[in-house]
């Protein structure tokens, strides 16, 4: 099946016709952020406090990058802690891809088109687990996830031969099917700030760049993605907001590979953002621009009682407006929801969801984000709300059987493929691809565990959520 281009539907060829043809002028004011700046500086480069977004933080600095507040599908700090191998790229990182290159996929390499065995398929459980992202040193003994790895090993001790071709084995299974897939939720402001880290790549650097230096992690059949813009304080311009930062926004979504976006307030700033007027106001005049800014849904939003700092009714306000935004401008919405020891995060945001569906009408699409529960709440959800879809991460590796049995009974039409990029990596790719960093080509791993657990194939996976994801977010093909 041919990978379409979807290209035509959005923006403009050149950041100097975008800001032509974009009336909102206002999210372009420069003036005191370092206008007439001989390099553009994207956001992970500025120095913490973001005194002089002009001047690039030095190599002893590195460390004072802003910390990432962490997202739903972040792990727990209880569980156990898996190692990231040193990275083999499989490309001369000196060179830098042609902008004018007409098809990216030439820099896959090609592998072989043997099917692996059904021992690694069925194995694919153990041996696709997923990296920590935690501030912990690689040079401490850590214990790896997964039966079929040995309980203790350092990083010195190196990957076990076997599992080295489990995971290769793997990979050529993921380059060698045509069926194009989407990631229908990541965060590439989150990955630009963790790839920056590293001294590998420029400033200027994106998803062009990402996928020429890792292949192994973009398969050919990788179609896009869907970002998600979550974090205000990239996007919303006020006073005292050093980390605004539109035009970085801008330049990458001239890139095809964004299939679009979605904008919202993840519960985790709720507290600060909720109640300003200038982030209301900016959701407003970005949804009523859509096509400019590839806008197809609002969110990431909803309600989070695990460890989110925002009191519950500031959560419930927030997301109670973020509903109403869905309505207004008939778009599809990106619902976050973890339970804690808080309370049911599920309940409240049913229970909001209810009052506007009463009102309204229960229509409403439904990204049902990093879903994690039973068959249970996942049955109430589907009884709610009727054109609700389960977004699904490389979490799925590690499920129990309560939440495998989620997987099975959930209609296929109803599934989503995720990464939640940066967070939950495959350690499938650990060898491939920058440590700790999970990219969106990645979802494929996600794919072929559900197909294990529904008893199909890769490709009936693949086309089914791909289908999914075009119908939910209402893509256009050409």
């Amino acid at each position: 099946m041919p990978v379409h281009d979807f290209s035509r539907h959005f923006l403009p060829s050149t950041a100097a016709d975008l800001k032509q043809s974009v009336s909102f002028i206002w999210f372009l004011d420069m003036s005191d952020k370092g206008n007439g700046r001989e390099l553009y500086q994207p956001p992970a480069k500025r120095t913490e406090k973001g005194s002089n977004p002009s001047t690039l933080v030095k190599e002893e600095c590195r460390e004072s990058f802003r910390k990432i507040i962490p997202n739903c599908c972040e792990e727990d700090d209880d569980g156990d802690d898996t190692i990231s191998s040193p990275v083999k790229n499989s490309t001369n990182t000196d060179k830098s891809p042609s902008a004018s290159s007409k098809n990216w996929r030439t820099t896959t390499p090609s592998l072989s088109s043997t099917e692996p065995s059904s021992d690694i398929i069925h194995n694919v459980q153990e041996k696709c687990n997923i990296g920590s992202r935690r501030n912990k040193t690689d040079k401490k003994p850590v214990t790896t996830r997964g039966p079929g790895f040995p309980k203790k090993e350092t990083p010195s001790s190196g990957r076990n031969d076997d599992s080295e071709n489990h995971n290769k084995a793997l990979l050529e299974k993921f380059h060698c099917t045509d069926m194009p897939f989407i990631d229908s939720h990541c965060h590439t402001d989150f990955i630009y700030t963790m790839l920056m880290r590293s001294k590998q790549f420029k400033p200027t650097d994106g998803i062009r760049e990402w996928v020429y230096r890792y292949p192994d992690a973009f398969p050919r059949a990788f179609a896009g993605m869907i970002a998600n813009f979550i974090k205000p304080e990239l996007f919303v311009n006020c006073a005292d907001n050093e980390e605004y930062d539109f035009r970085w926004i801008l330049e990458q979504l001239r890139s095809n590979y964004y299939l679009g976006t979605t904008w919202g307030c993840h519960p985790h700033h709720a507290e600060k953002w909720g109640k300003m007027d200038a982030f209301w106001n900016t959701m407003e005049e970005i949804l009523s621009r859509g096509s400019d800014l590839k806008v197809l849904a609002v969110g990431e939003c909803g309600i989070d009682l695990h460890r989110c700092e925002s009191s519950l009714e500031i959560q419930k306000e927030v997301f109670d407006k973020h509903v109403a935004l869905a309505y207004k401008y008939r778009l599809p919405l990106v619902i976050h929801c973890r339970n804690g020891n808080k309370g049911h995060a599920e309940e409240e945001c049913l229970e909001i969801l209810k009052k506007h569906m009463v009102q309204k009408h229960p229509f409403l699409k439904i990204h049902r984000h990093c879903y994690t529960e039973n068959w249970e709440i996942a049955r109430q959800w589907l009884k709610q709300c009727p054109d609700v879809h389960f977004g699904y991460t490389p979490a799925i590796l590690t499920f129990k059987e309560p939440q495998i049995d989620a997987v099975r009974r959930i209609p296929l039409d109803r599934i989503l493929l995720e990464t939640d990029a940066p967070y939950f990596k495959p350690k499938c790719f650990d060898s491939f691809t920058p440590p700790k960093v999970s990219l969106p080509g990645m979802a494929i791993a996600t794919a072929l565990r559900i197909a294990e657990i529904k008893n199909c194939t890769l490709e009936e996976v693949l086309r089914a959520t791909y289908d999914n994801t075009r119908r939910c977010y209402q893509i256009p093909v050409y």
